[in-house]
């Protein structure tokens, strides 16, 4: 089998013992026309977020490939109607790494309002000079101001759990709403759903917790920053393309937001001369969302384990295509 990137020992001890593995040991992912020689005779591909497994790779796998399985819970960089077609089972990481990413907008959250990444910087450049002062990196409250979520997933709904301890209101809105979202959500008496013109609108923080589809594409527009109160905070731990990095862009640099945490990027990884590098209203994060060393070493585990089940006969626990 072949795994496209390192993964923690936790995964490869699983591995190890059933297969032979052909290993790409460097952090850099495969070139495509790399990983179409890689794969040819395998019967099973571990892969990453930015492989894509396209039905070009399928073609040179060959009829020996039975499994595909991501390190990731997205799966958007699979064909996964091809993989159908093919009767290939394509697994993924399942909601394992959901508190970990809600935890990490929250300290986005708290980094953006409370100016963080500023004044550690401030701080390390020689700049403090005169000890505690009134008027000192003024930043804004997280508790008691107005959260809104969008998409009221497995992510959006533990954003919401931890957001009800700073007794924010909540507002959310999603594709598919369903009353059930309440019943499901032990913050329910918090929630109010909502539109997306009143959530952009009315929100202090807005959280980009749903996934990326053709509805969802640059969700997030100059229109809709335009809505947003002067004193919002767009964070994204998604995916990059949900928002309009241009149109974000333009908004922080007119001034119609307060500023911007994103984990994700149109492009990854983000450009030297990308505009958002040399602003001081935003904090960027290298798609870490999900980068604890706990958290890791379960979603290798998962992948791994998927490949095993599938190869032995077993029920597999995070399938996508079963």
């Amino acid at each position: 089998m072949l795994v496209t990137r390192p993964i923690p020992e936790a995964g490869l001890n699983i591995l190890e013992p059933h297969c032979d593995l052909i290993i790409n040991r460097r952090n850099a992912p495969l070139q495509y026309p790399e990983l179409l020689k890689k794969v040819k005779g395998v019967n099973a591909i571990l892969c990453f977020l930015n492989d894509k497994i396209d039905k070009q790779i399928m073609e040179a796998a060959g009829p020996s490939l039975k499994v595909i399985s991501t390190f990731s819970t997205g799966y958007e960089h699979i064909d996964i109607s091809e993989a159908k077609r093919r009767g290939i089972r394509v697994g993924y990481t399942g909601d394992i790494l959901t508190d970990t990413t809600a935890d990490l907008a929250i300290g986005l959250m708290l980094c953006l309002g409370r100016r963080m990444v500023v004044a550690d910087n401030y701080l390390r450049k020689g700049k403090w000079k005169y000890g505690w002062n009134p008027d000192l990196m003024i930043g804004s409250d997280l508790h008691h101001k107005t959260l809104g979520v969008i998409g009221l997933g497995k992510i959006g709904s533990a954003i919401c759990r931890r957001a009800t301890g700073f007794g924010m209101k909540i507002l959310f809105t999603k594709r598919n709403f369903d009353q059930n979202d309440f019943n499901r959500n032990k913050s329910s008496d918090k929630l109010e759903y909502c539109n997306l013109q009143k959530l952009v609108s009315e929100s202090d923080y807005v959280v980009i917790s749903c996934t990326l589809n053709k509805d969802s594409y640059h969700l997030i527009d100059y229109d809709k920053i335009k809505m947003m109160k002067r004193n919002t905070f767009i964070i994204n731990i998604s995916r990059g393309k949900i928002i309009n990095e241009r149109d974000l862009i333009r908004g922080l640099k007119e001034r119609l937001i307060a500023g911007a945490g994103l984990d994700v990027f149109e492009d990854e990884p983000i450009k030297s001369n990308n505009p958002l590098i040399k602003m001081q209203n935003v904090v960027l994060l290298p798609h870490i969302g999900s980068a604890s060393i706990e958290t890791r070493n379960k979603m290798s585990v998962i992948a791994a384990s998927n490949i095993i089940d599938v190869l032995k006969g077993r029920q597999a626990k995070a399938l996508l295509l079963r």
